[in-house]
């Protein structure tokens, strides 16, 4: 009876309870608490909370005896490179994404470093906007070393001037000290030096975005103070690429496509470089860049770069790697995927990384001269070479002209005053027929086992990589067991037909739009009854606890798995589990530690989940309790919230992405299911400016989606704009081209969100963003297309104030808007054509003047 009065206590539908009191007295009311044991159910919970610990305990950090022991253990000139760019305290792998991953004054203002200290925190943030020209980042005071000061006249000008003969003589004399080339960082020292201070995750993410921007990445990497030789392939384990090779059976030739492919696993040839003694005349890296892009791109940083100067040390013995991806065209180098790998520095000195290239490589290339054949240790190398299995190619730098080998496998060139473009075109037919006739495809994830044979210390090796990575082993097999189409209900049974169900029925509890003849309150009960019952046929269907989630629940602080069933399909589940043990009452203390675990996520700066894509509804109750573990985190603190909203595939997330270094998933397509918010702190000094001390960030779905197409997407259009500006402190709203027309019945929903917003006293602004806008002048160009804009929004604005009952004439009375600065032109993403198109940095500078125009 007790239970009964309960089931009722929140509702006044009378007759129901009749019903269900007469039911009770034939003895045949349903006991609910059997299919419903809070005890098993919080027991449950318990134990797959058990042994959990908190994300700051998880991430690896060095310990002060080991950190004393590696600093003590560095080369001196390594430990005054850490001091002179303010690093020591980073050292060893101390430093996360936290400690750069804010909004600063930079951010604000485009300048450039002033003092050595300053160039790891600009080199960092550069790189977030995915600016390739980061790589010649110098001090400004620096940036022209070597450039003699011109003479002071004034105080010279009463003495003789120089003879002829006086000019030309004592051209042997060094400059004085005052004009000789300052010292400044080696740019490729300063990237060496932050990734030997980064922690893993860190690395990832510098790996990442050095891939992006096309840049070699380092696949062995000595230590600076010992001889441990590291192989980080853990950095690269998040890296994807896509390309189109040509596949040829028999006669038949056809293109063979991968998307997003992770690059670690792809099995492919590996071209080795390597460098026997010096070659003052001729450069390996630049030649590999020739290759790489037709020498339109520097993908592995040379001696001709800027910034460039003979004091590199950090790059001594590192190994690059970087590929060549085709794109299914007649002018492609190469027909399919093929890895690069340079050895830095006189492979006589780095014999552990030479053997290891020797046993992985396809194909090596050794560039040798004259004089350094003939030495002992460089002629046994080359023996060795010569005598191996896999094909070599000898470049000669003091040849010009070379017979050719009596075998096919051994190839030599002579490069001495050879033209440049008749080179490169012999090089890459060489290299391209040698790797086309070997057998040789490994992938990185192959080398692990050679790696540790040579004794290299693997990052993989690390036990928490190795339990997280035996975690993630058990889930992609629980996974494999069946369809993921078929199981997907059994493993997130909550997330189906009975959410979808109870989102319905939530919404129908506002709009009462099915009513019919019922008093309101007679429907309203209705409703919640209704929800209630959802509430707990799903909580009967979620315990106890499947493998899956007792699994996620133990592995989500410690590693983000990246998998078929992502993330947000897993903490979506536990939102459920959450809102559907709140409304039983429950006063027990272990599923409130499920939005902390969300909560845990987004300080470290993952974004999560804001409204699901499947269902088009914000969990309330969910999304509520994660915001209130993030007040206990961080206090009760002033966040700017940043919305954009735009058709599906226009560059929303990239745009996002490369102006705040965030991880917001990108591809063409749907690839953004709802909306996503991630959370990003504001430099302390900067807040008092901004009046904000947070900005949280909120990507959300293209309109128009392909997928919506045949499920009211109009009503979904417009539900998801207005959603998207009410939220937004500021909306972006992005445009693919110069012309707005297709987004015209959008504009007409945003004029109608912004000016309700208006009535509730809340003033959003927003900036329209054309993306894709090649023409620099095309500001300039499209004043009229500017003018007809503001004129379509004031016509908007009219017909949607007389909808509203409002007295507004045109679009700058619902917000501030002003056509000359409130328009932003992009220019296109790429400068080139992909898969080895770099970036384009204008693009970039589009974003950072963006970026300050945002936070003004």
């Amino acid at each position: 009876m007790k239970a009964l009065l309960e089931k009722h206590n929140a509702f006044k539908d009378w007759e129901m309870l009749e019903r269900d009191l007469q039911s009770f007295i034939d003895g045949q009311v349903e006991d609910t608490s059997d299919n419903l044991n809070k005890d098993d159910i919080m027991k449950d919970l318990e134990e797959a909370f058990q042994g959990m610990q908190p994300p700051s305990q998880c991430k690896p950090k060095s310990d002060s005896s080991k950190s004393k022991a590696s600093q003590a253990a560095a080369s001196p000139e390594f430990l005054n490179l850490l001091k002179r760019l303010g690093l020591e305290r980073y050292y060893p792998r101390k430093m996360g994404t936290e400690d750069f991953h804010i909004i600063h004054q930079t951010s604000v203002h485009n300048s450039q470093p002033s003092k050595d200290s300053e160039l790891p925190f600009y080199f960092l943030q550069r790189l977030l906007t995915v600016d390739y020209r980061v790589r010649y980042l110098t001090c400004k005071e620096a940036s022209k070393p070597g450039v003699v000061p011109t003479p002071n006249t004034s105080a010279e000008e009463h003495e003789p001037p120089d003879s002829f003969g006086d000019f030309l003589s004592d051209l042997d004399k060094g400059a004085p000290e005052s004009a000789s080339r300052e010292s400044h960082v080696h740019p490729m020292d300063l990237q060496m030096a932050i990734f030997h201070c980064a922690d893993d995750f860190m690395r990832q993410y510098l790996s990442s975005k050095l891939a992006f921007c096309q840049f070699a990445l380092p696949l062995l990497v000595p230590n600076p103070g010992t001889s441990q030789i590291e192989f980080p392939l853990w950095s690269l384990s998040q890296i994807k690429k896509s390309w189109k090779g040509m596949v040829k059976s028999g006669e038949e030739t056809s293109i063979s496509s991968h998307d997003s492919k992770l690059i670690y696993q792809a099995e492919m040839p590996i071209v080795s470089f390597l460098r026997i003694g010096s070659s003052p005349s001729s450069s390996k890296s630049q030649l590999l860049n020739a290759l790489l892009s037709r020498k339109k791109y520097d993908t592995f940083f040379h001696r001709h770069c800027e910034g460039s100067t003979k004091d590199c040390f950090l790059m001594q013995g590192v190994v690059e790697i970087s590929w060549y991806l085709p794109r299914g065209s007649d002018d492609d180098s190469f027909n399919g995927p093929v890895a690069f790998c340079n050895l830095h520095g006189d492979a006589r000195d780095h014999e552990p990384q030479l053997q290891f290239l020797q046993e992985i490589s396809a194909v090596n290339v050794v560039l040798v001269s004259e004089l350094d054949q003939s030495n002992e240790k460089g002629r046994r190398i080359l023996h060795d070479l010569w005598q191996s299995q896999r094909p070599l190619v000898c470049l000669f730098t003091e040849k010009e002209s070379i017979a050719a080998g009596r075998s096919g496998q051994n190839v030599r060139i002579g490069i001495k005053n050879r033209n440049e473009a008749e080179l490169v075109a012999e090089l890459t037919k060489t290299v391209r027929d040698l790797v086309e006739g070997s057998s040789t495809l490994v992938s990185l994830n192959a080398c692990l086992s050679t790696a540790r044979q040579h004794g290299f210390l693997v990052d993989e090796d690390a036990e928490a990589c190795v339990t997280a990575k035996e975690m993630a082993i058990k889930l992609v097999n629980l996974l494999k067991k069946e369809k993921l189409s078929e199981i997907k209900s059994q493993l997130l049974p909550l997330q189906g037909k009975l959410w979808y169900m109870w989102c319905k029925k939530d919404k129908e509890l506002t709009r009462l739009q099915e009513k019919g003849n019922k008093s309101i309150e007679h429907h309203r009960s209705e409703i919640e009854l209704e929800k209630s019952a959802i509430r707990q046929k799903q909580l009967s269907k979620a315990f106890p606890l499947n493998q899956l989630m007792k699994t996620k629940l133990n592995a989500l602080s410690d590693e983000i798995n990246d998998s078929s069933i992502g993330l947000e399909h897993i903490l979506r589940e536990m939102g459920q589990i959450y809102e559907a043990l709140e409304s039983t009452n429950s006063k027990e203390k272990w599923y409130v530690k499920l939005p902390e675990i969300a909560a845990n996520l987004m300080v470290l700066g993952y974004p999560i989940e804001l409204m699901d894509g499947d269902a088009s509804y914000v969990p309330l109750q969910w999304i509520g309790a994660v915001f209130d573990r993030l007040i206990e985190k961080l206090g009760d603190k002033r966040v700017f919230v940043l919305s954009v909203l735009g058709i599906q595939s226009t560059g929303k997330s990239t745009l996002l992405n490369a102006m705040f270094g965030l991880q917001f998933k990108v591809s063409a397509g749907r690839c953004t299911r709802g909306a996503f918010m991630q959370l990003i702190k504001v430099d302390e000094k900067l807040q008092q400016d901004l009046s904000f001390d947070y900005m949280l960030v909120v990507d959300t779905e293209g309109l128009r989606a392909i997928e919506m197409a045949n499920k009211l997407s109009l009503n979904h259009n417009s539900e998801l704009a207005t959603f998207v500006i009410g939220i937004g402190s500021l909306t972006l709203i992005n445009i693919f081209g110069e012309n707005p027309s297709e987004m015209q019945d959008i504009l007409q929903i945003a004029v109608q969100a912004f000016l309700r917003m208006k009535q509730v006293n809340i003033s959003p602004g927003c900036l329209f963003v054309h993306q894709n806008v090649g023409e620099i002048t095309a500001k300039e160009k499209n004043m009229e297309g500017q003018r007809r804009l503001q004129e379509k929004l004031d016509e908007m604005t009219v017909t949607a104030a007389q909808q509203e009952f409002c007295d507004i004439t045109c679009f700058s009375d619902v917000i501030r808007f002003d056509m000359n600065t409130h328009i932003h032109y992009f220019a296109h993403l790429w400068e080139g054509n992909p898969p080895m198109a770099p970036p384009n940095p204008t693009y970039s500078q589009n974003v950072q003047e963006l970026k300050s125009k945002i936070l003004q």
